[in-house]
């Protein structure tokens, strides 16, 4: 059993809290005491109150975080240069010249790992679309859109999630999972990306952000849309979809009902039954398994940065 100290308690803390016990024993955390005792109920362990603190004091073998966006990035830092190994939430950080010296500094010291939450490639569903595309059920993938729609709940969000300075915006929040299941999926690379961002919602609100979409071009000539929104109303929680399109058919998914269909020569609407098991990414990870490695973990924090500048200058931005 690995012994984790855990940064932070806003998002995705679930993965962690999963493997808790068995392998996983936590040693030591730094979050508020609200998040703590609603993620820890009765844990007799140290909170305190700096990472730095926390990665000086406490035993622990990995570090876990689930911290505020814009504290990412100095908090990966500081645990790998401690020596630690590093799962985190995404995004890693919110500024290019930040990913590339994250890079460097990995590239320098292969004997550390990290790894981003890219949680859906854990699941049957978006496993099993890829099992489907990878054993050419619908031929060749020409077109991929990937649509994730989700409720704002702003009485519910923390001030810095509804800040794009701060959270880094909705392509390194929300549709950084789109961008990895692109490439994921179809076994190809995006070349260039062409962004636009905004907010319908509140325009009274210069920092809120809560629809984007990016038009990604593949390296095989073939192309993709990834698009997301915080317009859900409350009578839905989330929407996510997939649907890629291919020389002898077309694959969709929808997660909710959870649902995955073919249509190909052999028949149309074909659901598929036969989905692999799910997948813990960090189970998978703390194994030494592929499922996100950490190339993937770069790679998709890469692209959410690409189209946000994209959006940012209205250009088409190459070289992803």
């Amino acid at each position: 059993m690995r012994r984790v100290a855990i940064i932070g308690g806003e998002t995705h803390l679930g993965e962690i809290l999963a493997l808790v016990g068995t392998e996983l024993e936590v040693t030591g955390t730094s979050m508020p005491e609200p998040l703590r005792a609603l993620a820890f109920p009765g844990l007799q362990v140290p909170n305190l109150d700096s990472p730095e603190r926390l990665l000086a004091e406490i035993e622990h073998d990995l570090v876990a975080l689930a911290n505020e966006n814009d504290h990412r990035f100095a908090a990966v830092m500081a645990a790998l240069r401690a020596g630690k190994d590093v799962v985190a939430d995404k995004p890693l950080c919110l500024a290019m010249e930040e990913q590339v010296e994250l890079e460097r500094y990995l590239a320098d010291h292969p004997e550390r790992r990290l790894l981003t939450l890219l949680t859906l490639r854990g699941t049957p569903l978006w496993a099993g679309l890829r099992e489907q595309i990878r054993e050419g059920a619908i031929g060749i993938p020409a077109f991929t859109h990937v649509r994730m729609a989700v409720r704002l709940k702003r009485e519910q969000r923390p001030p810095w999630f509804l800040d794009v300075r701060r959270s880094g915006g909705m392509f390194l929040d929300l549709l950084i999972h789109g961008l990895d299941q692109v490439e994921w999926l179809s076994g190809r690379r995006i070349v260039a990306v062409t962004a636009n961002t905004g907010n319908v919602g509140d325009p009274t609100d210069p920092y809120l952000r809560d629809h984007a979409a990016v038009y990604c071009e593949l390296d095989d000539g073939t192309a993709a849309m990834v698009e997301g929104q915080r317009l859900l109303p409350d009578t839905q929680n989330e929407d996510y979809r997939a649907t890629v399109a291919g020389s002898l058919g077309v694959a969709d998914l929808r997660m909710s009902p959870p649902r995955l269909t073919v249509t190909s020569p052999a028949g149309a609407d074909a659901e598929v039954q036969d989905l692999p098991a799910p997948v813990s990414v960090v189970a998978d990870w703390l194994e030494q398994g592929s499922v996100v490695d950490q190339a993937a973990s770069l790679r998709a924090n890469r692209l959410a940065l690409l189209a946000t500048l994209s959006a940012q200058e209205r250009r088409r931005v190459e070289g992803a």
